[in-house]
């Protein structure tokens, strides 16, 4: 039995431990809570403090360790069996994280972690409206969890229902006014051609001095999107450059010489590569949509995806994740050529596509992996790849009014490494094209909004698909949409982008550095 004095010393001690953890001293959490854990192994949170810390410093198979052993003490404790799961979902093992997420609901129903944790998963399936039962759920025992709230509004913006989505936003700022980030989810799906009051919240919220770099950034993001929306060209622009500089503060060792040196590091492993270039005339296992971020692939995913045989799978970051090392920019050695076992590692990579759906081709629109066409090639040779090409211009813009998730994507906030990666981009293309013509499908985005019909016609040709009338009217696909572009991709085609650039190149002259 413990006795009170010891129960008052794990008190102070876990006290002490959760405010190293929250410093980010997470090798001294581990070193503590190993003591701790040798006097009483029956305790869940340390468990959890050492496994949790373990995940932070990126030692996932330790951090896998700690979470099994706690289970095996604690078999019944949410937390230990949320974090464990919450591990296989980043590290892509979705089979495994739902069997403990199903194992937790069955014990702990209505554990809104459980409930949040599971809706999450549900979400990264694109399961998205199993995802919004959970979260709702969750909501009706407790409508006052920050977290929730913003996953449930996000999961109703990812399905297209936006006044749904603002319902949950009013309620978060009513009650966690703090909140920047629901700001800036209001602001994509608001129209402030109509509607001015949050904007004028906004700006009565930036002027905190107290705000953070990231924070500043994204209310800067918002407003500059809300002036966009009254044709406030100026002030947009404005907002835009406060916004990227701010954005760009938040990344210190933001560098693009890493990215110069992946992408000739790719070129070298390719140089002396002969691929088998003849085309493949029966359905592909997979289609991958390339090209720079925002030049037009939400809109073609959702075009291909309309089709009955294609599963719209969004952005997964299965390639991504098993080229490179520990998601930096650096070559994994089991991909280079000569370690390569295309068998094996090509089986394993189509096993994390075919999770999402086992029945249907899987539609990858991830815009980077034109990093990895020559890898996806070599994987998969009748894989269908199509590369959107549109104004470079009006990418670079596009880009630039901006705010994206990715830490991987920080060249974007800055004028010079956008004019730069742009360059990159181009040669790499260039380099594929050369290596593998004939095979990637250059789909022109501004023909595609100028005579959808018959570029769709021909993109389902391409992917050796059968015509069906689904693919012409690609706003009844209830695809979730995960992008910046959900509110303009649940839209029929429009044109007002083409050529947009010519309207803010006087107050964003970087644009003129960039070549056609």
């Amino acid at each position: 039995m413990v006795k009170k004095l010891d129960i008052q010393f794990i008190k102070s001690e876990l006290k002490k431990i959760n405010n190293l953890f929250l410093s980010g001293n997470y090798e001294k959490v581990i070193e503590k809570t190993k003591v701790l854990l040798k006097k009483d192994p029956a305790q869940t949170p340390f468990y959890n403090f050492i496994g949790l810390s373990y995940k932070q410093l990126n030692n996932l198979q330790m951090a896998e360790d700690t979470f099994k052993s706690g289970i095996n003490i604690r078999p019944d404790a949410p937390s230990l069996l949320c974090n464990l799961g919450a591990l296989y979902r980043t590290t892509e093992r979705f089979g495994e994280a739902e069997k403990l997420f199903e194992k937790a609901m069955k014990l702990h129903p209505k554990n809104l972690s459980v409930l949040v944790n599971y809706a999450n998963l549900k979400s990264d399936l694109n399961q998205i409206n199993e995802a919004i039962d959970l979260y709702k759920a969750g909501f009706e025992i407790n409508d006052n969890h920050e977290t929730l709230l913003i996953n449930y509004a996000g999961a109703f913006q990812i399905k297209g229902d936006f006044e749904n989505s603002k319902k949950i936003l009013k309620i978060l700022h009513k009650k966690f006014p703090n909140n920047i980030i629901a700001h800036k989810m209001y602001s994509s799906i608001n129209n402030y051609e109509k509607d001015t009051e949050h904007q004028i919240e906004m700006q009565n919220r930036l002027k905190d001095e107290k705000l953070s770099f990231f924070d500043k950034a994204t209310l800067c993001f918002a407003l500059a999107k809300s002036y966009t929306d009254q044709k406030n060209h100026k002030e947009s622009s404005d907002y835009f450059i406060k916004g990227n500089e701010n954005m760009f503060k938040n990344y210190k060792n933001a560098n693009i010489n890493n990215q110069i040196e992946l992408f000739q590091k790719i070129k070298n492993e390719f140089k002396l590569h002969q691929f088998d270039n003849k085309k493949q005339n029966h359905k592909p296992r997979l289609i991958f949509i390339v090209g720079l971020p925002r030049s037009g692939t939400t809109l073609t995913h959702q075009i291909i995806s309309s089709h009955s045989k294609v599963y719209g799978a969004g952005e997964l970051p299965v390639l991504k994740n098993a080229f490179l090392k520990n998601n930096q920019l650096e070559l994994r050695e089991d991909v280079l050529i000569k370690n390569l076992n295309i068998e094996k590692f090509s089986s394993k990579i189509l096993g994390k596509f075919m999770i999402y759906d086992k029945n249907s081709i899987i539609l990858d629109k991830a815009p980077l992996n034109f990093m990895w066409i020559g890898h996806i090639h070599l994987l998969f040779p009748d894989a269908k790849i199509i590369h959107i090409n549109r104004n470079i211009k009006d990418t670079a813009l596009s880009i630039y009014k901006n705010m994206f998730d990715a830490s991987a994507l920080t060249w974007t906030y800055n004028q010079e490494h956008l004019i730069k990666f742009i360059e990159l981009y181009k040669d790499l293309m260039k380099f594929w094209r050369h290596k593998l013509p004939n095979l990637i499908y250059e789909c022109d985005y501004e023909k595609l909004v100028n005579d959808q019909e018959n570029e769709t016609k021909k993109l389902i040709k391409f992917c050796n698909l059968d015509w069906e009338d689904n693919c012409i009217d690609h706003t009844k696909n209830e695809t979730g949409i995960k992008t910046v572009s959900l509110a303009q991709a649940r839209k029929p085609v429009y044109k007002s982008s083409v050529n947009l650039y010519e309207k803010y190149i006087e107050f964003l002259p970087f644009l003129n550095q960039i070549k056609e």
